[in-house]
């Protein structure tokens, strides 16, 4: 009787382990965020068709320039993969100003007046 109740007791346990909600580290960059943004369409006409989205859970992993198109599908895997991931509190200069060039998303280094304004 004692051996059923305890098989039982760790049955539970574990079964509410298995559902526990997925925990991702410090500064993550999950792979499939990763892999969506290798993917993703940067093809262009106008700047207006780019657009910045993050690499990673958090600004320091950076940014990287896509069109508007693709940046739909990335910002809802970074939603389902970042929403609750912890990020360091330090100050990254990673900002990418993006632009369309020869029909290619490209991003530039924003400058450091723009982080702080004038």
């Amino acid at each position: 009787m004692k051996k059923t109740f305890l098989l039982l007791a760790c049955t539970a346990v574990l079964a509410a382990c298995a559902a526990a909600p997925k925990q991702v580290g410090i500064n993550a960059v999950p792979e499939k965020l990763t892999t969506a943004i290798t993917k993703a369409d940067r093809t262009c006409t106008t700047n207006a068709d780019c657009v910045a989205v993050q690499k990673g859970c958090c600004e320091c992993a950076g940014y990287e320039a896509v069109s508007r198109k693709s940046a739909e599908k990335i910002q809802k895997i970074w939603a389902q993969e970042c929403t609750n991931a912890p990020c360091t509190r330090e100050m990254c200069y990673t900002q990418i100003q993006p632009e369309c060039q020869q029909g290619v998303c490209i991003g530039r280094p924003k400058t450091m007046d723009s982080y702080f304004g004038e």
